[in-house]
């Protein structure tokens, strides 16, 4: 089976490009929050897992289903794009979809979040700080996502991106008992 998300980046780019010439980023982002939220429902996945076995009557059932429960909240180019992907068998990449379609927004917007995982939680002043220095060197808008993980024994973990700075004290100990043993 190909992946998921090499399944989905047609879709992604195809939704951000209609969004981005219609002025309707944010809406779209939203559209497809909503349909990878329906999607993800247990009862919902597994009629999309078996949805690969439904004759084109139970297809469209289906889909229009799907389309009721989330009646009000996909306009009508929305839907046409939860059409196109049932009838391809693709609604199992929903959530990559809005995931990737995120990214091309954030992309677009130079914005980029970054995942600080810490030991405790960093005080206003830290952030602010952390926040300014991320901008600078990446060039863009930064929004944190501040993460606690214990096991980390201290310092901080940041990832933006493909970004990775990692200064925690438990990679610094077994960097130090790596060399240590060479």
């Amino acid at each position: 089976m190909s992946d998921p998300l090499t399944i989905a980046q047609p879709y992604a780019k195809a939704a951000f490009d209609f969004a981005l010439t219609n002025n309707a980023l944010e809406q779209w982002e939203q559209m497809l929050i909503v349909a990878s939220t329906v999607a993800s429902q247990p009862v919902i996945a597994q009629q999309i897992e078996d949805s690969e076995q439904f004759g084109e009557h139970d297809l469209a059932a289906f889909t229009e289903m799907f389309l009721g429960v989330c009646e009000g909240l996909l306009d009508e180019h929305g839907q046409n794009l939860i059409k196109v992907m049932a009838e391809n068998g693709r609604l199992n990449v929903l959530s990559q979809v809005a995931e990737l379609f995120h990214e091309l927004k954030e992309d677009h917007e130079r914005m980029v979040t970054a995942t600080v995982t810490t030991t405790e939680p960093l005080t206003d002043e830290q952030k602010a700080n952390l926040k300014q220095a991320l901008q600078q060197k990446l060039n863009r808008s930064v929004e944190l996502d501040c993460q606690i993980d214990e096991s980390l024994v201290g310092g901080m973990l940041i990832k933006a991106g493909e970004m990775v700075i990692d200064g925690t004290l438990k990679s610094s100990i077994h960097r130090l008992a790596t060399s240590l043993q060479a």
